[in-house]
């Protein structure tokens, strides 16, 4: 009898399909389509940075509740009903929304939950269940997604707003049609277990004998725990909340950059195309900052890449205060792009390495909670900044300095273990699917 091929590689192109669609156009192509809505409604700083900022809130504050929908309903049914309410916030923008408030409703709240539910919150638990060995792989893959349709995304809108001479309506329209596709991909092609299908995780193949808890610990490396944490526990680790507060400086940074670097760039001369390119150029380098943990994932520790990409995220913050010329540009968009593909999907796969997959999905979305909140709050404390003194400079240097030491916070923090406790049982939260 033939073998059936392992379903999880086509799993992950999937999740790759429909990461680059409702991620890769929400996250990094719709700051263009904002920032000429911005310019034609005559918003200020403040005002014209709050869609994106609460969209950045809601695509992963909610991530808790994604892990709830993930257990009750599947992580099918949880990414068809995130591409859904994108198509649906799409069609809103594209139609009846007319002023900034109306944007951060529809925008911010029913696209971004659509982002939360139908991206990598609604995906990764998948890749956790499927996967033990190359687990860093496939979650680099998943991601890989959105930083490829980060490079696209804003040069295709772009050039649809300006092929629709400057109604950016058009771009939204282009955008519920891809969350329609993305929506029949995800309903038609996602399995929820190996099980399902008669198979086991990648890496985890059953033994001949009798001990198969031992035989998967031994492929394991070390820094991939073969301990069941429980969720309660996870929130009880110092070293998990010093990897959230890691992430929080480069992430608020980066979400400034989006939600206003356009606009900033644009302050300085460059062009909307020019502009464009290095949104593109950020989102697409991220690619460069998943590789070292796709190629190193399963021999060396991702935090250690975590550090050294942290630290290029604070070089391309100092970079982007005043570029004058194309090759800074180049440069600040690699160094950020780098910076942010590496800290993303190492925090989150050295939190599943470090506590487990039942506990991943919980986990992940309360750092990930934490992580928006802050974000949101110092991202528009830059927009104030900058209608108060005309400049991102100070925001951008303190964020830069953020990065350098969360960097060699990373680089010394050990990996935790679980206190044995007596009677002890781990009760899967959210990952478990």
């Amino acid at each position: 009898m033939t073998r059936r091929a392992f379903y999880g590689w086509k799993l992950v192109a999937v999740f790759w399909v429909i990461v680059f669609i409702n991620l890769g156009f929400a996250a990094y192509g719709t700051p263009v389509i904002n920032a000429a809505m911005a310019q034609q409604m005559h918003l200020s700083r403040t005002m014209a940075g709050l869609p994106y900022s609460l969209y950045i809130v809601m695509s992963a504050l909610p991530s808790v509740l994604i892990a709830v929908l993930v257990r009750s309903i599947g992580v099918r049914g949880t990414v068809v009903l995130g591409s859904l309410l994108i198509l649906a916030g799409s069609v809103m923008m594209a139609t009846i929304v007319g002023s900034a408030i109306g944007a951060t409703l529809a925008f911010g709240v029913v696209v971004a939950f659509g982002v939360c539910a139908g991206g990598v919150f609604g995906t990764q638990p998948g890749v956790m269940v499927w996967f033990v060995r190359q687990r860093g792989l496939a979650i680099a893959l998943v991601y890989s997604g959105g930083a490829v349709g980060g490079l696209l995304a804003p040069l295709l809108l772009n050039w649809t707003i300006g092929r629709a001479g400057g109604d950016w309506r058009a771009a939204w329209w282009l955008f519920a049609a891809l969350a329609g596709v993305s929506t029949l991909i995800a309903a038609v092609f996602i399995r929820e277990r190996p099980s399902d299908l008669g198979q086991e995780p990648y890496g985890a193949d059953a033994p001949p004998a009798t001990d198969r808890a031992a035989s998967a610990a031994a492929k394991r490396p070390s820094f991939i725990t073969g301990e069941r944490w429980a969720f309660g526990e996870v929130m009880r680790s110092g070293r998990f909340w010093i990897m959230v507060l890691a992430l929080c400086g480069g992430s608020a940074g980066y979400t400034l950059f989006l939600a206003q670097g356009v606009l900033h760039l644009k302050d300085l001369g460059f062009d909307s195309t020019q502009a464009a390119l290095a949104l593109g150029i950020t989102t697409g380098s991220a690619l460069l900052g998943k590789a070292p943990l796709a190629l190193f994932g399963d021999r060396l520790d991702p935090r250690y890449i975590w550090a050294l990409t942290s630290a290029f995220f604070g070089l391309g913050f100092i970079l982007v205060i005043h570029p004058h010329t194309m090759l800074e540009l180049y440069l600040f968009s690699l160094c950020i792009g780098i910076g942010w593909g590496g800290c993303i999907v190492g925090m989150m796969t050295t939190i599943g390495n470090y506590y487990g997959a039942e506990v991943f999905a919980a986990a992940a979305g309360v750092g990930s909670a934490l992580n928006v909140v802050i974000s949101f709050f110092a991202s528009n404390i830059g927009g104030v900044i900058y209608d108060r003194l005309h400049s991102y400079t100070p925001t951008f240097l303190t964020l830069a300095a953020w990065c350098f030491a969360r960097a060699i916070a990373l680089a010394l923090v050990g990996r935790p273990h679980r206190r044995a406790t007596a009677g002890a049982v781990a009760v899967p939260v959210g990952g478990g699917t």
